[in-house]
């Protein structure tokens, strides 16, 4: 479905990400880590089409991105890593996340029915379900974030793209919301591709590991990485990895399960 080949990225002759080619399947649930200034926002930027490579194209459905964005935009929804919503703003939850479905000034109508149900079913799923009428400004940072996420969702999208969705999300729902991210890529063949430094965490839950630092390090299923080997390469010194699965016992990431 999304087809990166040969990109490379430049900022003030600066390489930001150096020749990466890899391929996201339809409905796969992809995990990009990596250290800080690795390009892992650059590169979700890339495949939005928002950044411009220097060499190099990314293509979704067969399509150059400029024309597939421009065609089926709102298929892909977005979580940048820095809100796009000023949470001063005296507008409610509700208003907030039916944002960019209206147009100008029209947080100031009244929504359909079909429009509320929508609305109350994503911050059902995120579990904020009761802040509906709630003003932004009075949310928690954890809780403007799950509101960012009913927002992303409103349009129904194919392509979901997050970048460090857990930022202010305490640990006990991040496990949570790594199962919700897991279950909406398997029901609704929806493509997710999320920028995350939770290593441990993420290898539980993802289909499909990046690992990212300039160039691509690693690409793949978690049980088919050496991540003694390609952590030294993309962290520059040695991690100790602790890898999630369904039988690890008195794990916190598997409370739901004993």
């Amino acid at each position: 479905m999304i087809e990166v080949k040969n990109l490379t990225v430049v900022f003030d002759e600066k390489i930001v990400l150096d020749d990466i080619s890899m391929k996201i399947g339809k409905g796969e649930f992809v995990g990009i880590l990596g250290p800080n200034g690795a390009g892992k926002t650059t590169l979700v930027k890339s495949i939005l089409g928002l950044e411009k490579p220097v060499k190099g194209s990314v293509k979704i459905d067969g399509v150059d991105v400029d024309e597939y964005i421009k065609a089926n935009g709102a298929r892909i929804g977005y979580l940048p890593q820095y809100a796009i919503v000023n949470w001063n703003m005296p507008i409610r939850v509700v208003d907030a996340v039916m944002i960019e479905k209206v147009k100008p000034f029209g947080i100031f109508r009244k929504y359909s029915k079909s429009e509320m149900e929508s609305v109350r079913y994503w911050l059902s799923v995120f579990g904020v379900e009761d802040k509906m009428y709630d003003y932004i400004k009075e949310l928690s940072g954890g809780q403007q974030q799950r509101v960012s996420l009913a927002r992303c969702m409103m349009h129904n999208p194919e392509i979901l793209i997050l970048d460090e969705p857990n930022t202010a999300i305490d640990a006990v729902y991040n496990t949570r919301l790594y199962g919700i991210l897991k279950e909406l890529s398997r029901k609704n063949s929806m493509t997710i591709i999320m920028v995350s430094h939770d290593i441990g965490a993420v290898t539980k839950y993802v289909d499909e590991i990046m690992c990212l630092n300039v160039k691509l390090h690693c690409h793949g299923k978690s049980g088919s990485i050496n991540f003694s080997d390609v952590l030294k390469e993309v962290y520059g010194k040695d991690m100790e990895i602790v890898i999630h699965e369904d039988g690890c016992k008195n794990c916190a990431f598997n409370k739901d399960k004993q």
